[in-house]
């Protein structure tokens, strides 16, 4: 925003957001003894760091962003809504605006092109809903009927780094028509055709069509999205046995359905699995209520069916073969997944991207090791080797442990959201680019509402930064830390040096330079009508500073 407004750049409260970040994570904050007032006072503090880190960050977002919606030059009149793509490549995703309630009917108009844009108006129709705040909007929607609502469309080649401008029209839409089948246990799109347990509401088949190939290996010991419950005392383990499955929405963008059952350590759990119109997209979304039942572990399963698995992961700042690319005795029963896991036969491969449940288990359900100095009860298989071998395509989120003697929470209960999205490709992780559908769920699309007929000073649409390789990534985007000028830090993503072009066509850029992580020893860097070609090496952190 300041680059684009020439505004205070919010330096003071971006440093903050990274301490709390940070002191949220320091070690030692639980007490030997995990009860009482001093424990209380203790993870309160800790878990205020973390929301006020969260809080601060979104505040900034939301002003930056509205700021430049505000600025925009909107000839008509009449309602626009901006959305903006915080990522460096092109994207046709979805958009959704929350508390959107229009009466009238209205027409959504690709401000650029004159494209008319289907979509959907979804309804929040139940608190239990496993959608973000759901309770809190349904609450509110009882006496602000917008809570209610939200518009969804898809917003089609948002530039990179930049934004573009839709519109809406008092007009009735044209026709559209779903092209999803949508029955009391299944789903099809064009993409997939996806079937349910009608007893368990487990996933138990999901037909590539495109590729022809089916996702669940149907001779694992669970199906997906199952979730399981492993005791810690005896290594039993149990899921639901007799869900009720009801259909959800239907719309022209997707349709979805919802399972609602319970099991052992949680009295409720609703999932819905998503399909979408047009995109190559599967979503999960499952609230846990998870009662106090203590010594238990939680999993979501995703056996995926596949021959010589190929696994790829994102770590931090970096993309990880499980075993491989590690010290030799280290963990290798799961690992802390950032973006995006890949499971891939070198001609096939499929992607899930946890939201925000990051430990993943690669080949099967294997023990869990916490250690002796923190565990309650000795699990079994404690202390066997980690795993040697990946020979099957199955992948396990790790969600919650309850087996804690010191320092973590003994037990936990609350309300939780854990959601997954789940693509396929052709060819190895390279070739399906995870990251980028991986780095697309967890940073959506932006949907600003502004009113029009208004001349404020920048285009309808426009890319800040763009770059002509899609192995190399923009991750940071800053002031300087010292003196003048913008940092643009880079990564490059699947392993090879390459040569590739950043342009800036919206910026007045003098020099530009290349310097190391702290933003010293400059190196001068020719450039070309706004553009500077780099060199970059495998898996390498790039910073350049512009002046």
């Amino acid at each position: 925003m300041p680059i684009l407004l020439n505004r205070t750049y919010p330096a003071d409260e971006i440093m903050q957001v990274y301490n709390n970040m940070l002191l949220y994570d320091e070690h030692t904050w639980g007490k030997a003894h995990q009860i009482g007032e001093s424990q209380d006072w203790a993870w309160n503090e800790k878990s205020k760091y973390s929301y006020k880190a969260a809080g601060m960050a979104q505040t900034v977002l939301s002003e930056s962003a509205n700021s430049i919606a505000g600025s925009i030059s909107c000839d008509e009149e009449g309602q626009h809504i901006v959305v903006f793509n915080t990522l460096s490549f092109d994207r046709t995703d979805l958009v959704s605006i929350p508390n959107f309630f229009v009466e009238q009917p209205f027409k959504v108009i690709d401000a650029e092109t004159g494209e008319e844009q289907s979509y959907q108006v979804v309804e929040l129709d139940d608190p239990q809903a496993p959608v973000p705040y759901s309770a809190g909007r349904y609450a509110r929607g009882q006496f602000s009927q917008d809570e209610l609502f939200s518009l969804s469309f898809i917003a089609k080649d948002v530039p990179s780094m930049g934004y573009k401008t839709y519109r809406l029209i008092p007009e009735k839409p044209g026709k559209t028509q779903s092209n999803i089948i949508l029955t009391d246990t299944s789903m099809e799109n064009s993409f997939f055709k996806v079937a349910l347990n009608p007893e368990t509401g487990t996933v138990n088949s999901i037909f590539d069509k495109q590729l022809e190939r089916e996702l669940v290996d149907k001779k694992a010991p669970h199906q997906v999205n199952q979730l399981i419950t492993r005791w810690v005392r005896t290594g039993t383990q149990e899921s639901p046995k007799k869900a009720v499955i009801s259909k959800g929405q239907n719309g022209s963008i997707y349709s979805s359905l919802v399972v609602s059952t319970s099991g052992a350590g949680f009295p409720q759990l609703t999932q819905e699995i998503v399909l979408y119109e047009n995109m190559k997209r599967i979503d999960f979304n499952n609230r846990v209520l998870k009662d106090s039942t203590p010594t238990m572990e939680l999993y979501f399963a995703f056996p995926f069916e596949m021959e010589n698995p190929d696994f790829r992961f994102e770590g931090s700042n970096s993309v990880i073969k499980p075993m491989r690319d590690q010290f030799p005795g280290s963990n290798t029963n799961y690992y802390s997944v950032q973006h995006w896991a890949d499971v891939s036969d070198g001609n096939y491969g499929i992607a899930l991207s946890p939201i925000a449940s990051h430990l993943l288990e690669f080949g099967g359900l294997h023990p869990c090791y916490v250690s002796q100095a923190h565990h309650g009860f000795t699990p079994p298989g404690f202390g066997a080797e980690f795993v040697k071998e990946m020979t099957k395509g199955h992948m396990y989120s790790f969600i919650i442990d309850s087996n804690f003697r010191t320092n973590f929470q003994p037990t936990q209960q609350s309300d939780i959201l854990f959601r997954y999205s789940l693509t396929t490709h052709e060819g190895n992780w390279i070739d399906g680019q995870p990251r980028n559908f991986g780095w697309s769920i967890g940073n959506p699309l932006i949907g600003i509402d502004v009113e029009g007929n208004k001349d404020g000073g920048l285009p309808q649409s426009t890319s800040l930064f763009q770059l002509d390789k899609p192995n190399v990534m923009l991750l940071t985007l800053k002031n300087a830390e010292e003196g003048e000028g913008i940092i643009v830090r880079l990564i490059e993503t699947e392993g090879k040096d390459t040569e590739a072009i950043l342009a800036f066509p919206q910026l007045s850029v003098d020099k530009a330079y290349q310097t190391d992580l702290v933003e010293s020893n400059a190196s001068e860097i020719g450039m070309d009508d706004n553009a500077i070609k780099l060199s970059i090496k495998a898996f390498a952190i790039m910073t350049v500073l512009l002046q």
